[in-house]
């Protein structure tokens, strides 16, 4: 009733060779009887000849189906060009790797704003597909609704012929620059009217500008040396060595000395007496009619300057037709930011080239609201020319950074 256990040594390397040769038939004839595409795919399997991945970006992997998806794309755009050149093996692969390249570095992107396309959307559009597909069939000369697919079947067909996540992916990437990066951004109502405020917004000053030539010039006039200090200047030249001598050795007179001595002297004053003059200008700021007291000080004429934009004060013109470029100071804009009008706050000195100028805040003042006018297309198209290279410099930088790895007999072509 029950089969015996092999005893011998004999028995049991008999059984296992007739085991070994079942297996073998059983297989045989299992490949025998499978479809072309099935038995290709055992065989690749048991050999390695096929592998899960077609390549890897920049380490990623790249699935065989998210490559194959990418491949078909590639086909369908190439058939515009030529029924043989959508059928070359060599540039649909060549197609297929740049295409996932492409997505990888918009998706890379897109992740970093937080951008992505929902599956759900995904599905709505296939299922619109399938929708217009399906009444396209039905509605064909001699077809009637029982002969055509149903739109169950159409639907699954698309739903199979690309991974879903080839097609977020693709998707995200087209998407990320005309469906969310290029999209104008509407400021608030209060945006707005802050913004129409700061355009209409005027303001009003005087100022002193001094320069380096007029104090010294100014100092240079005040200055008196007499011969009792030059000739005393001169004997302590000849002490310590450093007066020079004449051909045959001996110490030039202080008469030929005396122009280099005057000369000197007179500059080195002028420095000294210019850098007391500063220290006297600064203390009058915080005088009252600081601005009038600095001067008369400096014998410098008060400049105005009348209802100028916040846009134009990177180059203001005065009354006495002088240039100032005033915005080029921090200390300028967060004295202007703490409301200075109407105060006769005098600020300074604000340094512009070679000159030194002191500011005294006058009115702040506003138009009328201006009208809204429309878009300036123009301007709207530059800006988005300016993000649109901007955009496309972003991925030829990341492009350097993604290497191709083919996997296989890819990597032969």
């Amino acid at each position: 009733m029950f089969e015996e256990e092999p005893s011998t040594l004999k028995e049991k390397i008999y059984r296992a060779i007739i085991a070994l040769f079942l297996f073998i038939l059983v297989g045989t004839l299992i490949i025998t009887f499978l479809p072309g595409d099935a038995e290709q795919s055992l065989v690749g399997a048991i050999t390695g000849q096929n592998s899960t991945k077609a390549g890897t970006i920049a380490g990623r992997s790249i699935p065989v189906d998210y490559f194959n998806a990418a491949k078909r794309d590639c086909y369908y755009r190439y058939q515009q060009y030529g029924r043989e050149t959508a059928q070359n093996p060599e540039l649909l692969n060549s197609c297929a790797f740049s295409t996932v390249k492409e997505i990888y570095i918009a998706n890379d992107i897109a992740t970093a704003v937080g951008f992505q396309v929902s599956e759900i959307s995904i599905k709505r559009e296939m299922s619109k597909q399938a929708r217009e597909v399906h009444k396209e069939s039905v509605s064909q000369a001699g077809y009637g609704e029982e002969d055509s697919r149903s739109l169950t079947e159409i639907y699954q067909q698309i739903y199979r012929s690309a991974p879903m996540n080839y097609r977020i992916d693709s998707a995200t990437g087209y998407a990320l620059y005309p469906n969310f990066l290029d999209q104008p951004f509407s400021p608030t109502e209060n945006e707005a009217e802050l913004e129409d405020e700061a355009k209409r917004a005027k303001i009003s000053f005087r100022i002193v500008a001094i320069s380096e030539v007029n104090l010294l010039n100014a100092v240079e006039a005040k200055i008196n040396i007499s011969d009792e200090e030059l000739n005393k200047e001169y004997e302590k030249e000849k002490k310590d060595g450093s007066l020079a001598k004449d051909a045959s050795g001996n110490f030039v007179s202080f008469e030929s000395r005396k122009p280099l001595l005057l000369s000197k002297m007179k500059f080195d004053r002028k420095r000294k007496e210019v850098e007391l003059w500063k220290g006297r200008i600064a203390t009058k700021v915080s005088e009252p009619n600081a601005l009038e007291a600095i001067a008369a000080e400096t014998l410098q004429p008060i400049e105005t300057v009348s209802n100028v934009a916040l846009s134009d004060l990177k180059l203001v013109t005065s009354n006495r037709g002088n240039s100032y470029r005033l915005a080029n100071s921090a200390k300028f804009w967060e004295t202007l930011a703490n409301d200075p009008f109407s105060k006769k706050t005098v600020v300074g000195p604000f340094s512009d080239n070679d000159k030194q100028v002191y500011v005294e805040f006058g009115a702040l003042t506003y138009g009328q609201t201006t009208a809204k006018k429309p878009a300036d297309q123009a301007a709207d198209f530059l800006k988005q020319r300016q993000l649109l290279s901007f955009f496309l410099e972003i991925n030829q930088s990341l492009a350097a950074e993604y290497n191709v790895e083919k996997k296989g007999l890819l990597s032969l072509e």
